[in-house]
């Protein structure tokens, strides 16, 4: 069942100013792509980054590659029936990278939408990934001054169009003075925030890794106002433990 919130998402996803429909003839050069105030990168740079496609055709989310059959996410990312690919392998949405099936999604059992609090999920592929310099496996742990990734806007007022993979570095604050900020939002022991004033993740960027030396550190959650309040992470240490054992759970099953 999707929840309300997942389904406006995807609601919003197929429309002209957030869903991209991929085409190979479709060349935009639009300059605002990717992570706010972020800059471009190259797939080696982040090769644990995976873009997770509506139909195999719209950038719904991101997401780490963590196994060579898992892809980590957040769970408002993960809460679909509806059919997913996930593209690894590029720097690009519109061309390079090879795609795979999603045959399980599997969100946090105690996941709120209203809270956000165990907003944490993984995708299971139809096989295993082939690991080199542009798709390899991100390392889950803790650090301070970090990377976000991510193919969103890079603009809150511009049209979704998500050619190249963004980059930026943001710094961590303490939760008592994200709350401040998030005044009316409890920001819970599992989750995490940046000072995300300059730098900041957008439309398109949910799920995916907030990085430390190429270590993934968090989930991007919630995101509020695309550089006008702090980002909101899942704490990657805080569900470790959920991950690793969901993981062997479903590792050997069939699908």
């Amino acid at each position: 069942m999707i929840s309300t919130s997942v389904l406006l998402f995807f609601t919003v996803l197929t429309g002209s100013a957030y869903g991209h429909v991929i085409k190979n003839d479709q060349k935009q050069h639009n300059q605002n792509v990717g992570i706010i105030d972020g800059h471009r990168i190259y797939i080696e740079q982040a090769p644990f980054m995976a873009s997770i496609r509506l139909y195999g055709l719209i950038h719904a989310c991101g997401g780490a590659i963590i196994h060579e059959r898992f892809i980590l996410t957040s769970a408002q990312c993960a809460e679909t029936n509806s059919y997913l690919k996930v593209y690894v392998g590029t720097r690009k949405i519109y061309e390079g990278g090879k795609a795979y099936d999603v045959v399980k999604n599997i969100k946090h059992e105690i996941y709120s939408v209203q809270t956000g609090d165990y907003d944490v999920g993984l995708l299971k592929l139809n096989e295993s990934l082939t690991f080199g310099p542009t798709v390899a496996k991100v390392l889950l742990n803790e650090g301070t001054m970090l990377n976000v990734t991510g193919f969103g806007f890079t603009d809150p007022d511009n049209v979704f169009s998500n050619i190249v993979l963004r980059q930026a570095t943001v710094p961590v604050i303490p939760k008592d003075l994200c709350m401040r900020y998030h005044y009316n939002f409890q920001v819970t022991q599992r989750m995490m925030c940046t000072n995300a004033m300059v730098n900041d993740p957008c439309m398109g960027d949910e799920g995916g890794p907030l990085t430390w030396n190429n270590i993934q550190v968090g989930i991007i959650s919630v995101r509020t106002g695309c550089g006008q309040l702090p980002t909101i992470y899942t704490d990657v240490k805080a569900v470790n433990q959920w991950i690793k054992k969901t993981i062997e759970k479903h590792d050997t099953e069939e699908k």
